[in-house]
């Protein structure tokens, strides 16, 4: 029965909303009596209510409160019919750890226009750090239990992360569909979980720690205005680390230099929805809102801006920045050093070709930043074909670094 303390409340990783622990209620992941569930209707933006298992109440009882404030016990899903914690405003399950005390979890927030890339991003970094850098840099990976809007139960985030990004990109060999908005799928509402447990030396000894990693995968459209980002941002605003994806050819002087028969495989700058900074300018206006922050104060939050497609940019980017389109080594520890040069090298690519106000917006506005260059598949796709053997460039970069200035990875010695 852990000890919790009484005056600290706990986020809901789903809709973000606080309470203490203690006025968790309780149910079983499986049962043959269901019941229309309101608070998941209301959250998930369902026509009808889902039928669920029984909610269980904590107790009313004055002694039992006041006890629970400092004492629960543990939260264990032995067998189906186990009594599992859920949100007391979504109902939707709290991950184990989170609903035995263990607070440690990092939201990384990956937004972005619809055109940037994001979901393939996704695809292929998380299928990255479970099949290569969790090796190379010696942490623990291990999908947790999240929910499936579509059955209406607990699912692993593996067998979530199979049906969005595995089978289409891996086995398929298909670019991932655009996100739908939130509105027109509530499966967008619920994120991938990962628990990484890594080491680190703290005065001369190996000392593990782990957190819960919860990413989210927003439709460009649910933050392409500031009411959209008010009601399907808040993930963002609760974010550990910020990884804002901008589609170069979003930009003309980009878009113009590339060879003219890349330009007529993708869309004009006029085609492409979603201004980068103005999806900068509404997170921030959000963020001094909610936070109450002060004028002159910049946002904490390590925050990376990614330039994606970052391969068809080989022959327009100049010579001395060529080294952005090689594999970062980060084996034994974060490359901090490689990193920093290549951020240089894409904060003046960006100034130099109509994105300063971008750039000088990220400066002033953030304490933490960095800029990298990535290719989430490595080539230009033939229609939604991609070849079998994706060859990424540097798309653990961002999240490395985000993990780095958060004192959970180490950097290479």
């Amino acid at each position: 029965m852990p000890f919790i303390w009484p005056w600290t409340k706990i986020s809901c990783p789903f809709c973000f909303e606080e309470f203490h622990l203690s006025e968790a209620p309780t149910r079983s992941s499986e049962s043959d009596a269901l019941f229309p569930d309101e608070h998941m209707r209301g959250f998930l933006g369902l026509a009808y209510p889902p039928e669920m298992p029984l909610v269980t109440q904590p107790p009313q009882n004055w002694f039992l409160k006041s006890v629970r404030k400092f004492h629960l016990p543990l939260c264990r899903e032995i067998t189906p019919q186990s009594q599992i914690r859920i949100c007391p405003h979504c109902h939707l399950y709290l991950p184990q750890a989170l609903a035995n005390w263990n607070r440690k979890s990092n939201i990384i927030a990956i937004i972005g226009s619809r055109s940037s890339g994001k979901s393939n991003y996704f695809g292929v970094l998380l299928k990255l750090l479970e099949t290569r850098y969790a090796a190379e840099l010696n942490f623990g990976f291990r999908p947790q239990m999240t929910f499936d809007v579509h059955e209406m139960r607990r699912m692993d985030s593996r067998k979530l992360y199979e049906r969005r990004y595995g089978k289409r990109l891996f086995r398929d060999h298909r670019v991932i569909q655009q996100t739908e908005r939130s509105e027109v799928d509530a499966d967008i509402k619920i994120p991938l979980i990962y628990r990484l447990t890594l080491s680190r030396l703290i005065r001369g000894k190996e000392r593990l720690k782990a957190i819960d990693l919860v990413i989210f995968d927003a439709a460009g459209e649910d933050l392409s205005s500031m009411r959209n980002f008010h009601t399907f941002g808040r993930y963002a605003l609760n974010a550990s680390g910020i990884i804002v994806m901008v589609d170069p050819f979003r930009y003309p002087a980009i878009f113009n230099r590339l060879p003219s028969e890349m330009r007529s495989k993708i869309p004009a700058p006029d085609e492409i929805g979603g201004n980068p900074s103005e999806i900068i300018d509404y997170f921030l206006s959000y963020k001094t809102n909610e936070s109450a922050m002060r004028p002159d104060e910049k946002i904490q939050t390590p925050t990376a801006l990614v330039l994606t497609k970052a391969d068809m940019l080989r022959s327009i980017m100049p010579r001395e920045s060529q080294s952005i389109f090689h594999e970062t080594n980060h084996h034994g520890g974060f490359n901090r050093k490689a990193c920093e040069r290549k951020s240089e090298q894409i904060l003046h690519f960006l100034e130099e070709n109509g994105a300063g106000d971008l750039t000088a917006n990220m400066r002033t506005q953030f304490q933490n930043c960095a800029f990298f260059g990535v290719s989430a598949l490595g080539t230009l796709p033939e229609g939604e074909s991609i070849p079998k053997q994706i060859r990424s460039i540097n798309v653990v970069d961002p999240l490395l670094w985000i993990l780095n200035q958060l004192k959970y990875l180490n950097s290479k010695n």
